[in-house]
């Protein structure tokens, strides 16, 4: 007889998750301590000896500190503005990247618009 193969868990191993768009506003407010979650801001301190990046939001000018320590050969430039993906650790107020770009040249107002009317049509979280 054949063999019923078990279905895939929802939480697979070694599956590591995408990060969920969000704004800096809404990460700060958020209760998902080890959330995954997707962020950009404007840069705008760097502490090298702890690896924190504290980037800021253009439009509520609210921070986020962002540890960094994963991050390897990565160029912090105050004033540029990057994205991030990683875990959220409500209790320590920060998120670990495990990922960051320089998103430089890219028009917030339109990407906070795409994300917005993506939430209200794609049915995405957040």
């Amino acid at each position: 007889p054949k063999r019923r193969e078990r279905p895939p868990s929802k939480k697979m191993a070694g599956v590591v998750p995408s990060g969920r768009i969000a704004f800096i506003d809404e990460i700060l407010e958020s209760k998902d301590d080890g959330g995954s979650f997707r962020v950009t801001g404007r840069l705008e301190k760097y502490d090298a000896e702890r690896e924190i990046a504290t980037i800021v939001s253009k439009e509520s000018k609210r921070s986020l500190k962002v540890k960094t320590d994963l991050l390897s050969d990565f160029r912090f430039d105050i004033g540029s503005l990057f994205q991030f993906i990683g875990e959220y650790h409500t209790k320590r107020g920060f998120i670990r990247a495990r990922i960051g770009r320089n998103v430089n040249g890219m028009d917030m107002e339109l990407y906070a618009t795409a994300v917005k009317l993506c939430r209200e049509h794609c049915r995405l979280p957040m």
